[in-house]
Parts: structure tokens; sequence; C-alpha cells
């Protein structure tokens, strides 16, 4: 991407990327689950959440000081030593089982169908906040109708896979469903505030984008703290609900906390781009560009962090109360 001469190509670069990222934050989850013994995947995924965190620290400022010392390029070429470490680290110290994974053929199907369903639906999203288009105008209601469609279509591909990348008889699970739900509308609060808070900065206060990776600092050392306690207190109570159950709450009292001191002004990124660009709109040609970009930030941030909290809250609330069980005599790869 640090090679790319336009933003056609910045895009194409950018899915060429994704086809690789996408797949790194399941996989480390499912290692998890199949490296380590149920007593202590808790602390190891707290550990496993606390370094994204600090990745989500890091990330906002290196590259506020990158496009502001050097150039925006730099923000991409500085993975390359990060990605060439950690490609000699797996090589060196990943457990491997010969023979692992051998005789299973992806399903491509399933793969192309719901990226074609979920990317139309995004498409439809982005078409209402950029134009300003009604909900029944056809660059709206086509793409997402073509969505639902596509969407149907990929439960009844699932259904005959011989291996789905979603198998659907896991969502007959409650505590799969839930927290699946719950996984889905926290993203709402997680990404209201770290890609719409440094545009607030910029935009509306006109600070640098290094000053505005800083800013967001207290929102990241939070999630560090966050999972790194979280991760323990399951560990150490054999317990999930209760702490999981407290975060979708702290969530959604900091959110309201934020409109109560009027950050600005007055499903994710695609709803969220949408009123944002919506509120944009409206306030600019009354009050100016900045207060424009504020009263999007407090619209945005706040009240999609507080409803996805909720949900996820919901969810979590419903969720079996059990301990976590030792499943006595279950091989694991980091065992002994």
């Amino acid at each position: 991407m640090s090679a790319a001469q336009d933003m056609g190509q910045l895009i194409g670069f950018r899915a060429l990327q994704g086809l690789g990222a996408g797949a790194l934050l399941p996989l480390s989850l499912a290692m998890v689950a199949d490296l380590f013994p149920p007593n202590r995947s808790g602390r190891v995924q707290g550990a496993l959440g606390g370094v994204m965190a600090l990745s989500y620290i890091a990330g906002p400022f290196l590259g506020g000081v990158f496009t502001d010392q050097a150039s925006w390029r730099w923000a991409f070429l500085v993975n390359l030593p990060i990605g060439l470490v950690l490609i000699a680290i797996i090589v060196a110290r990943l457990p491997h089982v010969a023979g692992q994974g051998r005789g299973v053929r992806p399903d491509y199907l399933g793969m192309a169908v719901f990226s074609a369903g979920i990317g139309a639906l995004l498409v439809g999203l982005t078409e209402k906040g950029l134009d300003d288009h009604a909900w029944t105008s056809g660059p709206v209601l086509w793409p997402i109708a073509a969505s639902a469609v596509l969407l149907a279509a990929f439960v009844l591909v699932e259904r005959r896979a011989e291996q789905p990348i979603i198998p659907l008889e896991l969502f007959r699970n409650r505590t799969y469903t839930l927290a699946n739900v719950a996984s889905f509308f926290t993203a709402f609060c997680l990404y209201a505030g770290v890609v719409f808070l440094p545009r607030y900065f910029q935009e509306a206060m006109g600070l640098t984008a290094t000053e505005s990776g800083l800013r967001i600092y207290p929102l990241m050392l939070g999630m560090v703290v966050g999972s790194m306690i979280a991760g323990a207190l399951i560990s150490r109570t054999q317990r999930y609900k209760p702490w999981l159950v407290a975060g979708p709450f702290l969530i959604a009292v900091g959110a309201l906390l934020c409109a109560f001191r009027q950050v600005g002004g007055s499903v994710a990124l695609a709803i969220a781009g949408t009123v944002y660009a919506s509120v944009i709109r409206e306030e600019a040609p009354v009050h100016g560009l900045s207060a424009a970009h504020a009263a999007a930030t407090a619209t945005v941030v706040p009240w999609l962090a507080v409803g996805g909290a909720l949900i996820a809250l919901a969810a979590l609330a419903l969720l079996p109360g059990g301990r976590i069980g030792a499943l006595t005599g279950r091989p694991s790869a980091v065992d002994g």
C-alpha cells in the first residue's frame, strides 16, 4: 500500500492485505483454544486482548508521527520488519502436528457468497451517507436488497457444505449464539471511539495527527488494563459471566458520560459513517465545518457505543452462569 499512486490503488492493495489480515484475529483465538487447557485459556485470552489493545495504543500515535514527520506511506512500511520478525517466531516456536489440516477442502463458495453479501450491505449503507439518498432510492435499496438475498443464499450454502466456514448447528448452543451477538455489538463500541474520536480531534479541535493519537490514549489504556484484569479474574474464579457483563456496563456508563460532557457539540462503521456524514451536511451550512464535525462526533460516538453496549449487555446477561469446566484428560499442545 505504501507504493499506491492514487486512491484506487490504495483501496485495491488494502483489499489484498485484508485477505490475510482478516484471518489473524479468529485464528489467534482458535489457537488459544487448541493449545491451552480450559483452566488457562481465560488468562491467555486476557493477555492476548492486552497485546491487541497495546497495538491500538501504539498504532494511532505512530501513524500520527509518521504522517506529520515523514510520510503516510511509512504507516504501512513499518509493518514489514514487524511481519518478518513474527514470521520467524511462528516458524521457530509454533507447535506443529504432522498431517494436521490435510484433506480439508475450504468452503470457497461460502466465502464468496458471504463476502459479496456483506460487501453489498456496506455499499448500500455507504451510499446512504455519501449523498444523503433516501432509504428507498436505488443506490441504497438495491445493494441492501441484494445483500439480503445473498446472505439468505449463504445460509443455504452452509447447510450443504462439507466443511462450512460457519457451522450453523453451533447456533443451537445458547452460549455460543449469545457470545457472538455480544461480540458483534461490542464492535460498535470499539470502532465508534477508535475511528471517530481522532476525526473530532483533528477536524473540530484542529489538532495534528500526532496529538490526535495521544488524545485517545485513555481509551486504549483502559482496554489494556481491562483485558488483563478480566483474564486474570476469569482464570482465578473460573467464572466468566460476571466479568463479561461488567464490560459492556462500563462501556455504556462511559459513553453516556461523554454525551453529558457534549463531546464536540451536539453496523458499525458504515452505519456510523452514514450518521456522521448526515450530521455534517446539516450542521456545516449553519454552524461551520469545525462545529459540524464536533456535532457529528457527539452524535455518533456516545449513542452508537451505548446502543452496542446495551445490546451486548443484554446478550451476556442471558448467558448461563456456570463455571468454566476443566476438561480432564483433554490433550494440550502446551501441557507439561
